[in-house]
């Protein structure tokens, strides 16, 4: 018999954050000066690690996944660290085996980057330089580079990031200074047009931002230190968020991924939109975010007017709690889409998340890796979206979360997870779908692994109500289909007009919240 299984390009069209059958992506839609400027969102990761240095995972690994759910990623291995301290029973030489093994690999990690492209898939070179004094950046390259350049000055990096058109983004920024946090003394827009907001070492829009950092031994948040009061000071640059997985993992689900409006999914197209801060930062769910000021987009320099009008467009991959306008690092502008939402209404649409895991309590030792084998059927409508939710632990080098459309009505899912190194302690993972059908269209839940088992439910079920369903006794894992999102909740439009006669230069950036938790920043626009 004839597979009729779509690629993930056929499903997707190109990105699974944003997955239609029809191979569409989320087009901008917002007004703009030139109509004949529209651009499609594109989503990758520019900060991940892997055995190319001081982390876990092949870069054969991060490739294949970066492949499997993201349109862009750019490869930053561990290079340098020139005041890198001792530190006690010498520790300090995983770094320095680190960076011998991505200096000895670097013509390998050239052609492997340069063979991961394709017309629906582009790899970056780069590599991440290290400093307590300076901070870190990652350094991403337009084209191949030959010289694996590691200054012990940060004014020599960015001389040679000039040099080459290359990007170098800083990192971590809200450590303390010293402690590898940002010295934005040197800061340079050219070749930082953008920088890091988020990563899993956590959140670093202000002091007192969601996600604290205390992952790593760089202590916490430097209020002073933190992006809102580097763009008070003058500074101009755009958010972007990535992983900084060490699993081998780009765009681990939770650690961070960056939304770029592009033309087009090309190096030069994406090069120059990530310089014109067409970017924005999501910590994970990949929430579709647009906005613009007098009909320019997030990341745009506009001339002094006193008359502003904000406009915002958001799609959201669960329901949105709050849209805020923030500006000058004060909100200024909130918005409720839930005061206004209205219930799920069949024939139409809604967002189901399929959330499994669980297992044994880990003060149990009864730690397992659980493979995941299930299939999601409609008896009627169709899956309109599909987006996997795949968190980087626990690290297995050979294994791999697949999601595949076997047709419009039929989704196959293969995973696994545990506790054991699981990521922030969540044993979990999930699948969120989009669905189109009327109030009697059945949804079907087949579980192969780790037990048989099959659950069915109505959709007119699924509004108020959610499944739970275990797998086994006390301890096994357990499965949930969540209780449907109507468009209401996750999909809206504001707008905002802002009267400012006389104000001097302002910015900026809109943020959304979901009620799960996952969170989209904007960058900035700058008006005057």
């Amino acid at each position: 018999m004839e597979s009729n299984e779509l690629t993930r390009r056929d499903f997707v069209g190109g990105s699974l954050a944003v997955a239609v059958l029809s191979g569409m992506r989320p087009q901008s839609a917002l007004a703009t000066a030139d109509d004949s400027a529209k651009f499609g969102l594109y989503w990758g990761d520019l900060h991940n690690h892997n055995a190319v240095g001081y982390a876990k995972g092949s870069l054969e690994r991060s490739i294949d996944v970066a492949q499997e759910h993201l349109d862009f990623f750019a490869f930053t291995g561990h290079a340098s660290w020139h005041d890198m301290p001792k530190m006690p029973g010498d520790r300090h030489m995983k770094w320095v085996n680190g960076f011998k093994v991505h200096s000895d690999h670097w013509p390998k990690t050239r052609r492997m980057i340069h063979e991961a492209n394709s017309k629906d898939f582009v790899a970056l070179l780069g590599y991440e330089w290290h400093s307590s004094i300076f901070g870190d950046y990652c350094m991403i390259f337009p084209e191949d580079e030959r010289e694996l350049h590691l200054p012990d000055h940060v004014d020599k990096l960015l001389d040679f990031a000039e040099s080459k058109k290359a990007l170098a983004i800083p990192h971590h920024v809200g450590y303390a200074r010293g402690w590898r946090g940002a010295n934005f003394d040197h800061y340079r827009s050219s070749p930082s047009p953008v920088v890091e907001l988020f990563s899993e070492h956590g959140c670093t829009e202000t002091d007192r931002a969601p996600f604290p950092m205390i992952r790593h031994s760089n202590g916490g948040r430097s209020t002073s230190n933190t992006i809102v009061p580097q763009l008070q000071k003058g500074m101009r640059f755009g958010f972007v968020a990535s992983s900084d997985n060490h699993r081998g993992f780009p765009g681990a689900y939770g650690e961070g991924v960056v939304g770029i409006w592009a033309k087009e999914l090309s190096r030069a197209s994406l090069f120059e939109a990530i310089r014109a801060r067409r970017t924005y930062a999501a910590t994970g769910d990949r929430i579709v975010l647009e906005v613009s000021l007098n009909d320019q987009p997030m990341g745009s320099d506009v001339a002094a007017t006193s008359d502003r009008e904000i406009a915002v467009r958001v799609e959201a991959q669960d329901s949105i709690a709050m849209i805020e306008l923030v500006r000058n690092g004060k909100v200024t502008e909130r918005s409720f889409p839930e005061d206004t939402a209205t219930p799920v209404t069949f024939p139409g649409r809604a967002k189901c998340r399929v959330h499994y895991g669980w297992g044994p309590w880990a003060a149990l030792d009864l730690g397992r890796t659980a493979q995941w084998d299930m299939t999601l059927a409609l008896d009627a409508g169709r899956f309109t979206q599909a987006l996997p939710c795949f968190q980087s632990g626990p690290y297995e080098e050979e294994m791999r979360d697949r999601l595949r459309a076997i047709s419009e009505r039929e989704l196959h899912l293969s995973s696994f997870t545990s506790r054991v190194k699981c990521y922030g302690e969540d044993p979990t993972k999930s699948l969120l779908c989009e669905i189109e059908g009327q109030a009697d269209t059945t949804l079907t839940l087949k579980l192969r692994q780790p037990v048989e088992q099959t659950v069915t439910a109505k959709l007119s079920d699924l509004i108020d109500d959610n499944t739970v369903t275990f797998t086994g006794v006390f301890t096994s894992e357990s499965y949930i289909v969540n209780r449907l999102i109507s468009p209401s909740e996750y999909s809206t439009s504001v707008k905002w007009v802002d009267q400012r006669a006389g104000a001097p230069a302002d910015w900026y950036y809109v943020r959304v919240t979901q009620h799960n938790g996952h969170v989209a920043w904007s960058s900035p626009i700058w008006v005057g």
